[in-house]
């Protein structure tokens, strides 16, 4: 109010799920110092409540990050502990043939060309039973589709007026 000093920019919420660049978070501690030091300086309110504010949401947001890092970290975890849990064996299994002369040589351990083959391979195997699926789906669904027609026809007969007949025995609704 009294103090003559003016923000120039006040602190900027996150956006959840958008980057924040290193320049955004150094500006934004540049902005909150700033704002503190104006604080500091005069006996305004609403620049206290804009500090207290400034620094709530900064601390929020790097929690956020360090959340957002650590979940991360945990998720690649979680899908690498399968192969390293195993790699060690296979290592060490490969080593042993080699080292008791069944293998040809080294690169018979790190073979990659014969491990992509062997990938594409599976990949292929995968897509043709993919197809085969759809194939196999899309008949369950002409049969569905069928017997569902065939159930309409059939209900559809019954809600017809019956028909009277005459034989020799009399009058019987058929």
């Amino acid at each position: 109010s009294g103090s003559g000093v003016t923000v120039t920019k006040k602190h900027s919420p996150r956006v959840p799920g958008k980057m924040v660049t290193k320049e955004a978070v150094e500006q934004d501690y540049k902005n909150l110092v700033q704002i503190m030091e104006e604080a500091f300086s005069s006996r305004d309110a609403e620049r206290t409540n804009s500090v207290v504010g400034g620094l709530v949401q900064h601390i929020v947001s790097s929690w956020r990050e360090q959340f957002c890092k650590s979940v991360i970290t945990k998720f690649n975890c979680f899908f690498m502990l399968p192969f390293v849990d195993e790699f060690h064996r296979f290592i060490r299994k490969e080593l042993q043939m080699l080292y008791e002369g069944e293998g040809d040589s080294f690169t018979d351990v790190f073979d990659l060309t014969a491990v992509r083959r062997s990938l594409q391979q599976h990949k292929m195997e995968l897509t043709n039973e993919c197809i085969a699926n759809k194939a196999l789906q899309e008949k369950f669904r002409l049969c569905s589709r069928m017997m569902k027609d065939k159930q309409e026809d059939e209900d559809s007969v019954f809600d017809r007026p019956t028909r009277r007949y005459s034989s020799t025995y009399g009058d019987k609704a058929r």
